[in-house]
């Protein structure tokens, strides 16, 4: 994390630097002796050439330079940068308030490029991530659409968004959804969200694991949810009245899907609007309709068309119109292969009269 420097922070920070340099400096006139005439005069001349006095400091060897072109020369025969090496040693007496600046703007500037780094890989993160999540809502509603399901997303942000797990599954060829069920009874609604329930199996399927399985499978706490649950297991299945909530109409409207219960739930859903998830209420026959259902309809019994990567066995049974199909194409069959059979034998009957009519005599030779 990068640090602005305040103004109070920059006069203590000074205030510091001055009394280290006043203690270094004390240091120094104990320990160096004073320079002769001789070398004071020295240490004002230019390093390279020895002619005038220098101007110039190389920010990376501090040599001195009093001119452009000594400055080029000295960068020439040395291959020196220019560029102060801020990690370079700097012994305690020659320690400044500058090389401590420098040293913390040095350090400053390492905190900048590590959260600039840190950084850029989370956008770099999210944007990967971003773009698998893009990649998967398609798939998913390009599946649902061909299921014949009007599948839509709210915006991103949206409690229901962040709950709803629903996706498509490419090893499985099917979707894996999240289904909201609100059980109500006495005036009273338990809510229940359950996760990755495939779309190829039948929907009463969803209540036997929910309720009944000894080995149910899913992360829910099956065992608080039967407690709480237990008048609609003692009462069963038979006994409920499943209905879907219609997105995209009026608030109170429910489709009563009781009766395709037997259905793959991908039937249940074909031809509703869904919104992320689809969302049931139940309830039992034997009670009232729950205030929240409005207008409740019926659901139309769904075509089953089992795909053949579903079939049960190797062996599926004809319908009376495959069997109709298979007896006529074994009469054309018969038929054509007694045309042929014709065919040949009066081929076979022409040759023969071909040979004797034609067939040229024999000259006898005395």
């Amino acid at each position: 994390m990068s640090t602005t420097l305040t103004g109070q922070d920059e006069s203590g920070i000074t205030i510091v630097a001055a009394s280290i340099q006043d203690d270094l400096s004390a240091r120094m006139k104990d320990d160096i002796p004073p320079m002769t005439e001789e070398e004071a005069r020295q240490a004002k001349l230019c390093q390279l050439c020895q002619l005038r006095d220098w101007i110039y400091t190389c920010p990376r060897c501090l040599i001195h330079t009093c001119s452009v072109e000594c400055v080029k020369q000295h960068k020439q025969n040395s291959t020196c940068s220019g560029v102060r090496d801020k990690t370079s040693y700097v012994s305690l007496q020659k320690y400044t308030e500058s090389n401590m600046m420098s040293d913390y703007t040095y350090l400053e500037d390492v905190s900048r490029q590590t959260d600039n780094f840190t950084r850029s890989r989370m956008e770099v993160s999210r944007d990967l991530k971003s773009k698998n999540a893009e990649s998967r809502a398609r798939a998913l509603a390009k599946s649902a659409n061909q299921a014949g399901i009007h599948f839509s997303y709210l915006p991103i942000g949206m409690s229901r968004s962040k709950l709803n797990q629903t996706n498509y599954s490419k090893n499985h060829k099917q979707i894996f959804w999240s289904i909201e069920v609100n059980f109500c009874r006495n005036n009273k609604r338990e809510r229940y969200l359950e996760h990755s329930y495939p779309s190829n199996k039948p929907f009463y399927a969803f209540f036997e694991n929910l309720l009944l399985s000894e080995n149910p499978q899913g992360r829910g706490s099956y065992a608080t949810i039967r407690h709480q649950l237990s008048d609609f297991i003692d009462a069963g299945i038979d006994q409920f009245i499943v209905a879907l909530k219609k997105e995209k109409a009026p608030r109170g409207h429910f489709v009563n899907v009781t009766s395709v219960l037997d259905a793959l739930f991908r039937d249940v859903l074909k031809d509703e609007q869904i919104i992320e998830f689809p969302i049931f209420y139940i309830w039992l026959k034997q009670d009232e309709q729950p205030s929240e259902v409005v207008v409740l309809e019926d659901k139309k019994q769904p075509l089953i068309i089992p795909l053949r990567d579903e079939a049960t066995s190797d062996e599926q049974q004809e319908t009376p119109l495959d069997q109709a199909i298979s007896n006529e194409q074994q009469k054309t069959s018969s038929n054509q292969a007694e045309s042929i059979e014709q065919t040949i034998e009066q081929g076979n009957e022409e040759e023969n009269l071909f040979t004797e009519t034609e067939k040229p005599s024999e000259e006898v030779v005395e």
